[in-house]
């Protein structure tokens, strides 16, 4: 409500006099506005990249827990068939439980210097659910005092880039495990 003494106009609590001398009650700029927009542009785009990767590191470490857990159950089957000097054949062993076939040599990932591969080829190639995984089994045979020890590698690897088709040449990812057995 507006009032006049003699030559000066005072305001109420209402408003303020605009140069026409009208009225008006304090409203939001069109630069709070875009502010506004752009805080909360940005925090929708920020929680949507979160999430986004997130789920991009769950699905990268389900894959390397199946790859630990792949060469783990080879490894474990091959020392409960004796270990090293290339008589285990994984293809042939009924209790290993996974989808397994031979592999060419190109997709499976190389055995480390020293090792030999096992008779059949030691490539293999492992089907779990709809990702692929590559395997290479070796092992190394050390002359010691006591008895012979035979260090056995299982090495799985899987495609980083699950688009890319398994035969091109592409990045794999590996996971390695060796463990050391006691012969006499």
């Amino acid at each position: 409500m507006l009032y006049q003494t003699g030559s000066t106009t005072k305001l109420n609590h209402i408003g303020s006099i605009n140069g026409l001398g009208h009225p008006f009650r304090p409203a939001i700029s069109i630069i709070e506005i875009m502010m506004f927009i752009a805080v909360m542009s940005i925090a929708v785009i920020g929680a949507s990249g979160y999430r986004y990767f997130s789920a991009l590191q769950i699905r990268w470490s389900d894959s390397q827990i199946t790859a630990g857990r792949i060469a783990s159950q080879l490894c474990e089957s091959w020392k409960g068939q004796g270990g090293g000097s290339g008589a285990y054949n994984p293809l042939t062993d009924p209790g290993i439980g996974l989808n397994i076939t031979d592999a060419s040599s190109s997709l499976a990932p190389q055995p480390p210097a020293d090792f030999t591969l096992l008779e059949d080829g030691g490539h293999y190639k492992v089907v779990l659910g709809n990702r692929t995984y590559y395997s290479s089994m070796s092992y190394k045979i050390i002359n010691n005092v006591n008895g012979n020890l035979e260090t056995l590698s299982v090495i799985v690897t899987w495609p980083v880039n699950e688009s890319i088709p398994d035969n091109t040449a592409m990045t794999h990812k590996p996971f390695c495990l060796s463990e050391l057995l006691i012969t006499h």
